[in-house]
């Protein structure tokens, strides 16, 4: 017959398990906290002979140039490719 385990001190077990609960969720938290990043923009102004694709390559940090210009288009509110010199257009930096 198997011997059957008694708690001996309670308190201490719902401390122990108290305690092993608090350190996990902490870590699950800081590592959702450490994985987001505020996007950050910078502000340029358009010269004659600037297009999107120069710009991009200009400030882009690695990628598909393409989906750069998407972000480019979708932050600035532009209705297509066209952008006019002296304007200003939001860039984002790091991505």
């Amino acid at each position: 017959m198997r011997k059957r385990y008694v708690l001996k001190n309670k308190k201490r077990f719902i401390l122990f398990i108290s305690f092993i609960t608090f350190i996990m969720l902490t870590t699950l938290f800081a590592a959702s906290v450490q994985g987001y990043k505020e996007p950050t923009y910078m502000e340029i102004t358009v010269f004659h002979g600037d297009n999107l694709w120069n710009i991009a390559e200009k400030y882009s940090t690695g990628g598909d140039l393409r989906e750069y210009i998407h972000k480019i288009i979708e932050i600035n509110n532009l209705s297509g490719s066209n952008i006019y010199a002296g304007s200003k257009l939001l860039i984002p930096v790091g991505s």
